[in-house]
């Protein structure tokens, strides 16, 4: 699924090169190699993005011998049931002769040649094409094509074709009946009534028996019956076994199906996942009848959202039947994902190749962006290659970009997520947070349970009005982007904190080891017999308060440096958002830093 966005030309990358995606594709063809047969389940959006049938294709055409089931035909590929329909010619329905009856050109319908009776094609009287209907040479008596009606040669007497019937030729059968004064009607009587025939017998089609159901369409895939397609997975003379690909958001609604309650037979309510259930349960009551070990045996690769399935079904399957791994897309993306996802959108920014501009100040700024855009999105791909589209960097115009990309991605309604009692995550979502997840208003981030962005901040189309963030709004904006600069500019910080201790060795005005005594807050135990290190040690905090009282005389430029690191640790340590004026100062002087040491 590579794809070009249109306002940069960049490749976006395809799902298959990010490292969590990797990952769990490992699991699963691992899982599949054993022996095990393996459930994927996957969130409502990866469905309709395409994403779940790209993972199913990476999971599946990576195994050596695969089957994989196609999807059902549309309805309208199917084709729609004939109908009977009035008609006067030689097709099914009504036709008229002479007499009012009916006549079938090609079968179960009814027609009049001359005479009164039934006809079918020239003569008059009953006639059947296969069986089980009348025939008569002229229009009185009963004949039988193949097997126990009545039949009429050309006299009175019984006639038999093949099953022993009678035929009488000009009256009916006589019969030696008591005259106790009450008409008996036998319902012979011929007073130009239609007489009734009585529909063909259909059965109910199920699940096997469905030319369209999920067995009928694997059978087709190996080329047998509907009814031998288990049979001949587990068959002891088959070759090497296939892994069989399903993909159940593709499977019908049914009447038939699950262990759920109400969606059993004749309950009248449709289920989904009925024909996958089956499934996994006739397999593996045939792998263990045939006794295969696990190098041997066929195994089932299901991708599906949990919508799809009966709902005790995953666990069912996680707690041993059929031997059967289960996979949740949770947690399955991390930090490093979502920011190689947007890495080619921001390289290709307009403000990386001016020859004016500063190198180092540029990667910082776009690091911190991309940071931002990330701890925002979480494992959202779209929403976070939306805002990296949309945002231009400026804190000021932040909130706006949100609102306009949560407008254009289909993002969760706040009521779809419960309130979270607990931060940490666990290797799978809980039973109350399954509908949450499925609906991407909750996720695993990190190893966190945390609220997808559009539950908590209001979506604002482009050609609407803004709305004004409330204080829980920007607050939780704030706590974001503020995670963001620390996790970007910690590092320089502190480099910068070292090279400036460094060069403060040159300007001291006192003893090192009278410096440290008089400024160091906690001085580290272990260098109190070498006070040089000691004195490197020292925090941006007591390094100022030195150079402020003149023990420490820094150079101007070194000194302005000093205090903007100051500024910016304590922005960030109260979880604060640095201005776009300090940020750039703070990325300038960072630059000519490293310009004064080389």
């Amino acid at each position: 699924m590579t794809r070009t966005e249109p306002r940069t030309g960049a490749r976006a990358v395809p799902p298959g090169d990010l490292p969590g995606v990797r990952a769990q594709l490992r699991g699963v063809t691992a899982d599949l190699a054993a022996g095990r047969n393996c459930l994927w389940l996957v969130t409502d959006a990866m469905v309709e993005s395409g994403l779940a049938d790209e993972l199913y294709r990476g999971a599946l055409f990576g195994t050596p011998v695969r089957v994989d089931v196609p999807p059902p035909p549309s309805p309208r590929a199917r084709g729609p049931e004939p109908e009977r329909e009035p008609a006067t010619g030689e097709g099914d329905g009504w036709a008229d002769g002479d007499g009012g009856a009916r006549a079938a050109g090609d079968g179960g319908a009814w027609a009049d040649g001359e005479g009164d009776g039934w006809a079918d094609g020239e003569g008059d009287g009953w006639a059947a094409g296969d069986g089980g209907a009348r025939a008569a040479g002229d229009g009185r008596a009963w004949a039988d094509g193949d097997g126990g009606a009545w039949a009429d040669g050309e006299g009175d007497g019984w006639a038999d074709g093949d099953g022993g019937a009678w035929a009488d030729g000009d009256d009916l059968p006589y019969l030696d009946l008591s005259d106790d004064g009450f008409d008996l009607d036998l319902g012979w009587s011929l007073d130009a009534r239609a007489p009734r025939v009585p529909a063909p017998r259909t059965e109910q089609p199920g699940p096997r028996h469905d030319p369209h159901g999920l067995l009928a369409r694997l059978a087709k895939e190996l080329s047998v019956d509907a009814d031998e397609a288990v049979a001949t997975l587990v068959d002891p003379g088959r070759g090497r076994r296939p892994v069989v690909g399903v993909r159940a958001w593709t499977e019908p609604d049914d009447h038939d199906g699950g262990t759920s309650p109400g969606t059993g037979p004749g309950t009248g309510t449709r289920a989904r996942g009925g024909a996958v259930e089956r499934l996994f349960r006739l397999l593996a009551a045939a792998v263990k009848d045939a006794g295969l070990p696990p190098g041997e045996r066929p195994r089932l690769l299901v991708v599906a959202r949990l919508r799809d399935l009966p709902e005790p079904l995953p666990d069912e399957l996680r707690h041993g039947l059929g031997d059967t791994a289960v996979h949740w897309w949770w947690g399955a993306l991390g930090r490093l994902d979502t920011a190689t996802a947007v890495a080619p959108i921001l390289d290709h920014g307009p403000d990386t190749s001016g020859r004016d501009r500063d190198p180092l100040a540029e990667r910082i700024r776009r690091a911190v962006r991309s940071e931002t855009v990330v701890e925002i999105c979480g494992p959202d791909l779209e929403l976070a290659r939306l805002l990296a589209l949309e945002w231009d960097g400026a804190q000021h115009t932040l909130g706006a970009a949100v609102g306009r990309c949560l407008a254009a991605a289909p993002a969760p309604v706040p009521s779809a997520c419960p309130p979270l009692r607990r931060i940490g995550a666990l290797l799978r979502p809980g039973a109350e947070l399954r509908q949450a997840w499925a609906a991407g208003a909750v996720v695993s981030w990190e190893g966190r349970l945390r609220a997808h962005v559009g539950v908590w901040h209001p979506a604002a189309p482009a050609d609407g009005p803004q709305p004004a963030p409330d204080g829980d709004v920007r607050a939780r904006l704030t706590a974001l982007v503020s995670q963001a600069q620390q996790r970007v500019l910690a590092p320089w910080i502190e480099e910068a904190r070292q090279r400036l201790a460094v060069r403060a060795l040159g300007h001291l005005n006192r003893p090192v080891a009278t410096l440290v005594a008089d400024y160091a807050d906690r001085p580290p135990a272990y260098l109190g017999g070498d006070p040089e290190r000691a004195f490197l040690e020292l925090q941006v905090g007591e390094l100022l308060r030195a150079h402020v009282s003149g023990a420490l005389a820094l150079p101007p430029r070194d000194a302005a440096l000093l205090r903007l690191l100051v500024t910016t640790r304590n922005v960030l340590a109260h979880r604060s958002v640095l201005y776009d004026r300090t940020l750039d100062e703070l990325c300038a002087e960072l630059s000519q830093a490293d310009l004064r040491s080389a």
